[in-house]
């Protein structure tokens, strides 16, 4: 097997478009990603979005319906 290099996980795009947002972001393949959604960055408990994501390629591309007029999104990469 051929060992592929860890890429770091870097947002390479996040665009809104009606209540739908597109999130785009570097990804090792076969790595797991987790998309995490909270509305208030004085929270601490994040909120997964839908199930882990293993990465098959160098990019990933996540769409999800806002249904908060705020929100903030991030990666996590699970190890």
């Amino acid at each position: 097997n051929l060992a592929v290099s860890q890429v770091p996980l870097v947002m390479q795009a996040a665009s809104q478009s009606g209540n739908s947002i597109t999130l785009t972001w570097s990804t090792t393949p076969t790595s797991m990603y987790q998309v995490q959604f909270i509305t208030d960055l004085t929270q601490t408990n994040w909120t997964n979005l839908g199930s882990p994501i293993r990465a098959t390629n160098f990019t990933w591309t996540a769409s999800e319906t806002m249904t908060n007029s705020q929100g903030f999104y991030r990666i996590a990469q699970l190890p």
